[in-house]
């Protein structure tokens, strides 16, 4: 039997369905989401996190071990669910437009990508009111430590080399539950926009020109930028309006980070179509085709003490 026109969206789907899959992976792999977030892969819908928290320090084996349980802290994130859909015209698709038809699914999948970085960039510029797993801010200046003590990764600094000087040096600090030194060094600096060019000129140039001023008449002295190589650089347009002048030092080498994007993996990101031949409902009532992802996850808070966070 030969192949007529309304057969060509069921010949059609495999392949977009593979070429979503495809750009939804290249994209998710280097995506900000990535960078800076631990992936937790899940089968439930609410994920309790009850052992956020430090791991123990090692202790010489001495007659047995000495294991550490959970931790007080009850922390949970809940999935939520999330699509984006588009409307193909039938003539594009009787037309054999197909190039044009992949651009758009190829943007469908940026755009899950996209809403995962979103969804990341702006739950920590909220941190700064968003309770953690305990129950204080993200960035808090009385975050408790052992033993009885509390410490801060809070600042109000402008993005200056003191200021990062200063950050990083707190983080190095930053105690476990048990008092002993964490090991955090920060990688990567978050900003917006609006400070990538300072941001570029502190931790990328090789060189820092020093510049006299009016009470300081030294003559301008070049000398080396001590943070060059230090920090890799994540520049993030949801660091917008109100948080415009926020900038971020995280440690994302450690294996929970600051930032958890929690998703199914039992429900993957799903590219699916509405129907398909001449004969389906949406063609026969809007002469259209409509192809659609659907994608369940959400995003919640990790340690504290691998982020640091100023307002500016």
């Amino acid at each position: 039997m030969p192949i007529t026109k309304s057969d060509i969206p069921n010949l059609l789907l495999p392949g977009l369905r593979t070429e979503f899959d495809l750009a939804y992976r290249k994209r998710a792999e280097t995506g900000v989401a990535q960078q800076i977030a631990t992936i937790v892969n899940t089968t439930i819908p609410q994920q309790k996190y009850a052992w956020l928290g430090s791991t123990p320090t090692m202790n010489e084996f001495v007659d047995e071990r000495k294991p550490s349980g959970m931790t007080e802290y009850s922390y949970s994130i809940e999935d939520k669910t999330f699509e984006a859909s588009i409307a193909v015209d039938r003539k594009a698709v009787e037309d054999d437009q197909y190039d044009l038809i992949r651009l758009r699914v190829r943007e469908l999948a940026d755009r899950v990508a996209e809403h995962q970085h979103k969804l990341c960039v702006e739950s920590i510029a909220n941190g700064f009111t968003e309770a953690g797993y305990d129950g204080l801010s993200l960035f808090n200046a009385s975050h408790p430590t052992y033993p009885g003590g509390t410490y801060s990764n809070l600042a109000n600094d402008p993005l200056d080399a003191s200021g990062i000087a200063e950050a990083i040096s707190k983080m190095m600090l930053v105690p476990d539950d048990r008092g002993e030194p964490l090991g955090i060094v920060p990688d990567t600096l978050l900003v917006g926009p609006k400070l990538q060019w300072s941001a570029i000129e502190l931790i990328e140039s090789p060189v820092v020109v020093y510049k006299g001023n009016g009470t300081d008449t030294a003559s301008s002295t070049p000398y080396k930028n001590a943070f060059q190589g230090k920090l890799k650089l994540v520049v993030s347009p949801y660091l917008r309006g109100s948080f415009e002048d926020q900038w971020f030092l995280l440690d994302t080498s450690r294996a929970m980070r600051s930032i958890i994007l929690q998703q199914r993996s039992d429900v993957p990101v799903e590219f699916t179509a509405m129907d398909s031949g001449g004969s389906s409902e949406s063609a026969w009532w809007h002469d259209r085709y409509f192809y659609g992802v659907r994608g369940r996850y959400n995003v919640g808070y990790g340690l504290w003490q691998t982020a640091y966070g100023s307002t500016g």
